[in-house]
């Protein structure tokens, strides 16, 4: 069985990291909806269940920020690494950076704009802009690399 060579393992790496994350992005922030639809102002302290809940949100948005900060491919050596961080990869990541500042900038800007009419919590407002600050990073840096790969 012949041995793949860095470049093929880099790019079946960067093939997976794409899919990843285009995939865990969504998901991340579909589950949004489930934590608004059951978010009410606790009276007592929070169940185990809420901090389970809130603690996967914060774990899960970790590991999406990691996974675009230093691209993936950890299980790998420093060759290979090197490989997934070209120069187009880190310019598609400076992109997705400024997408994200500008969507997260909007969205603390329509919060302000809707704070005298829709009374929310420290942390609803919270849980909104770190689910904004992590996927649209995300969703970017994908859009960006998956139209690289068919150029």
């Amino acid at each position: 069985m012949p041995v793949a060579s860095p470049g093929e393992i880099a790019e079946r790496a960067q093939r997976r990291r794409n899919r990843m994350l285009w995939l865990a992005p969504m998901l991340f922030f579909i589950w949004q909806g489930a934590f608004f639809s059951s978010y009410a102002k606790p009276d007592g302290p929070l169940r185990t269940v809420e901090i389970v809940s809130l603690g996967s949100h914060l774990f899960l948005a970790l590991v999406l920020l990691f996974l675009l900060a230093t691209g993936g491919g950890w299980r790998h050596g420093k060759v290979v690494r090197a490989l997934l961080d070209d120069e187009a990869t880190r310019a598609h990541r400076a992109r997705a950076y400024a997408a994200g500042f500008w969507a997260l900038a909007a969205c603390a800007l329509g919060l302000y704009a809707a704070a005298p009419f829709v009374p929310l919590e420290a942390g609803e407002i919270a849980h909104i802009l770190l689910s904004v600050a992590v996927v649209v990073p995300a969703l970017r840096f994908v859009m960006l690399e998956r139209r690289a790969d068919r150029d």
